[in-house]
């Protein structure tokens, strides 16, 4: 759970930041990370910048099967990956990023 908070304020700063609806912007930002490879950089560039506790890396580390030095890389082009590919919707999206209190 700390995992998916942690990543919650990575990708929601860093792909649903606009004034349109979430929804809408995703709609939008979906098929520009599809066709450019430029910015699918960009936004792994951004996910990359974000900071990250220890822990919730190790958490990373544990899911992508890697040393912790490389989970955040790993995490943020296989989150890019499956955006651009749509094998994560905006329901998959907002589930897995959404802040449970």
């Amino acid at each position: 759970m700390r995992l998916i908070r942690s990543a919650s304020v990575v990708f929601t700063l860093a792909v649903l930041a606009s004034c349109t609806s979430q929804e809408e912007n995703f709609k939008k930002i979906v098929p520009i990370i599809k066709e450019s490879p430029s910015a699918r950089a960009q936004v792994i560039a951004k996910c990359m910048s974000q900071h990250l506790p220890p822990e919730t890396l190790d958490q990373i580390a544990f899911y992508v099967k890697s040393q912790r030095s490389e989970a955040k890389r790993l995490f943020c082009e296989r989150l890019t990956s499956g955006l651009a590919s749509g094998k994560i919707s905006y329901v998959d999206f907002k589930a897995i990023f959404q802040q449970k209190k």
